[in-house]
């Protein structure tokens, strides 16, 4: 049967301390909602009839969360040619998924080029970085992306470890990552890289926050340009909630490991200070919309496990 869903106990500040400690949106300069396209899991290898819309929706920036082709060069050039140059001056934001980084290239290497080639189709491949977007005077967005490897602890530390062991036999990743050159990707390595990508959201939602806030600002704040009033949105590949995952989804039935290739628990960031306004992402098995805290947590994904929810192919939320 479906595991229940388990709220995590955490402690709400007070009113006193919500109004002493205000977030971007309570000050600062005027906005307009951004108007995000949202895309993942194309995976156009397989679907290679899907056409993006035409004409394109109304948007202001396209969020395209992973698993778009295997081979991350592969996946850039389909989605430049299939924009082909429609989107005007809207920016085009992506992170690689897992698909993305299968290659015979080891994966930093994979990565660095894909910068490159993104650079040159006008497309911002985020690997723990971030982007701004808006006026210049402030009230804008700063997108911060990364891949966010699973940590496998999604039912608890001891459930990782035994989600890890059974990984390391199952896990199509650890047979088509590479980590260097006769080295291939495997549970750990996804967990250090989790770490690390999940410490640089943290850190960069809390650099965006205190300089939204005018709280703090300097030139070695981790993301640089931040303006009075300026929001957050995370772009990830991996899910950040087992909510993304249905009740239904026949994947719980199976092993450990699967459910926590999928997501993690990263609920706390989003009921921090400093929470993102929208989090983007993909790896999904089935359309998502829900919210924690103050965070709207948004995935829309062509692959799904049950072909009665139907892919919206010009989903755009307002952020």
């Amino acid at each position: 049967m479906p595991l229940p869903f388990r709220p995590r106990a955490r402690i709400d500040p007070t009113p006193e301390v919500r109004t002493a400690c205000p977030g971007p949106a309570s000050v600062g300069s005027r906005r307009e909602n951004a108007r995000f396209w949202i895309l993942s899991d194309l995976l156009v290898d397989r679907n290679p009839e899907f056409r993006l819309p035409d004409p394109l929706p109304e948007f202001d920036v396209l969020l395209v969360a992973g698993g778009v082709a295997i081979g991350l060069d592969v996946a850039l050039n389909w989605l430049a040619r299939a924009l082909d140059g429609r989107q005007g001056n809207r920016p085009v934001l992506m992170v690689a998924g897992s698909a993305e980084l299968w290659s015979e290239t080891p994966m930093v290497e994979a990565v660095a080029r894909g910068r490159e080639l993104a650079r040159d189709l006008g497309i911002h491949l985020l690997a723990d970085d971030a982007v701004r977007i808006g006026p210049e005077a402030g009230g804008g967005t700063v997108v911060v992306g990364a891949t966010l490897w699973t940590d496998w602890c999604l039912e608890g530390s001891f459930e990782g470890r035994l989600a890890r062991v059974a990984a390391r036999h199952s896990w199509a990743d650890c047979r088509r990552v590479l980590l260097r050159r006769g080295r291939p990707w495997s549970p750990l390595d996804a967990l250090g890289a989790h770490a690390r990508s999940r410490g640089y959201i943290e850190d960069a939602l809390t650099s965006i926050v205190c300089q939204s806030l005018n709280v703090a600002r300097g030139p070695g704040t981790l993301v640089p340009g931040v303006r009075p009033g300026d929001r957050a949105v995370v772009l990830t590949h991996f899910a950040p909630s087992r909510r993304s995952l249905p009740d239904a989804w026949t994947g719980w039935l199976g092993d450990a490991w699967l459910a926590a290739s999928h997501a993690s628990d990263l609920e706390d960031v989003m009921h921090a200070w400093g929470a993102p306004t929208l989090w983007v992402h993909g790896r999904a098995v089935a359309p998502a919309d829900y919210r924690i805290g103050r965070t709207r947590v948004v995935a829309n994904p062509l692959r799904r496990w049950d072909a009665a929810d139907a892919f919206d192919s010009a989903l755009v939320v307002e952020a």
